[in-house]
Parts: C-alpha cells; sequence; structure tokens
C-alpha cells in the first residue's frame, strides 16, 4: 500500500513540475507566434 502512495505522490508532483514548465512554454510559444502573424501582416516596422 505504500507504494501506491509514493507513486500517486510521485505522479501528482510530477505532474505538477509540467504545469510549470509547459505553460510558460506555450505562453512563450503563443507570444511568438502572434509576433510572427503581426510581423507578416506589415503592421511592424
Amino acid at each position: 500500500m505504500v507504494d501506491n502512495e509514493i507513486l500517486i505522490m510521485a505522479a501528482f508532483l510530477g505532474s505538477g513540475l509540467l504545469t510549470y514548465v509547459i505553460i510558460p512554454g506555450l505562453l512563450v510559444v503563443w507570444d511568438r507566434v502572434l509576433d510572427h502573424m503581426e510581423g507578416s501582416n506589415g503592421n511592424k516596422p
């Protein structure tokens, strides 16, 4: 039973760390995509 609790805690902590890494990564990628779209439209000098 202790092994199952450790696995559950490990999965929970792992998913938490992944969200802290993936969410900022997605924000950076989305910001770059918006900048590229604005640049292709010619709005930026």
